[in-house]
Formats: structure tokens, sequence, C-alpha cells
């Protein structure tokens, strides 16, 4: 009886431990925040304002990398089709065809 007390309090103490430890891994719930001074608000308005900008300079960038990979596959295209046309050129010296 006295086993079974003592196995009983160990399980309960180690299912603490376990349901203790787990809990503080678990991030409490974010509440949601409300800027209260024009301080933050023109905080925001800054970063929002900087991401716009990032955002343009990345499609910029995208486009002019499209434009290069179009020119890129016209030059391949074109170096393709020259190597295929390429023949050496006879010597006219010789007389010999």
């Amino acid at each position: 009886m006295k086993n079974t007390v003592w196995t009983t309090h160990a399980v309960c103490v180690l299912g603490l431990v376990v349901v203790s430890g787990c809990a503080s891994t678990i991030p409490p719930p974010i509440a949601p925040t409300r800027l209260g001074t024009s301080q933050d608000q023109a905080t925001v308005h800054a970063l929002q304002k900087r991401l716009q900008e990032q955002e343009r300079k990345i499609a910029k960038q995208n486009h002019r990398i499209k434009f290069m990979a179009n020119q890129l596959d016209a030059l391949k295209r074109i170096d393709q089709d020259t190597q295929g046309q390429w023949r050496p050129v006879r010597n006219s010296i010789n007389g010999k065809p």
C-alpha cells in the first residue's frame, strides 16, 4: 500500500514537472497593440514608406533581369545559328575546289 502511494505521488510530481516545462515553452498570446503616440504612428508610416520603396526597387531589378535574360537568349540563338552556318573559307590561290 505504501509503495502504491509513493508511486502515485512520484507519477504526479513527474507529470507536474513535464506539464510545467511544456507550459513555459509556449509563448503567451500577444494582445494587439494600439499606437498611442504620434511618434509611434510616424515611425510606422516611415517604415511603410521604406518598404514600398524597397518593393519598387526590387520590381525594377526583376524587370532588368528579365530584359537581360531575353537578350542573352537572343544572343544564344544568334550564336547557334552562326555556328550552324559557319563553313571554312576555301583558299582561292590554289585554284582547286
